[in-house]
């Protein structure tokens, strides 16, 4: 069952979508927009805009299936 985020994520989220301007970060993309963790929240990462990959679902997905490889280090 997918978790519910609490209202510091959701603010976060929303955050990063205004900074990339409603676009996906990773493609021309700008429906369906999602916020992917960088570094996941249980390996420590933090519920803050920093922290947020904007993506389109498709994107999203590929990320989640292995298709797409995200650096943390990049982030950190």
């Amino acid at each position: 069952m997918k978790q519910k985020r609490d209202s510091k994520h959701r603010r976060a989220i929303a955050l990063a979508k205004t900074r990339e301007d409603f676009k996906c970060e990773l493609c021309p993309n700008d429906t369906n927009l999602h916020g992917h963790h960088i570094i996941d929240l249980g390996f420590g990462g933090e519920g803050e805009p920093e922290n947020i990959l904007v993506v389109c679902k498709p994107c999203h997905d590929k990320i989640h299936n292995g298709e797409i490889k995200i650096n943390t280090f990049d982030y950190r």
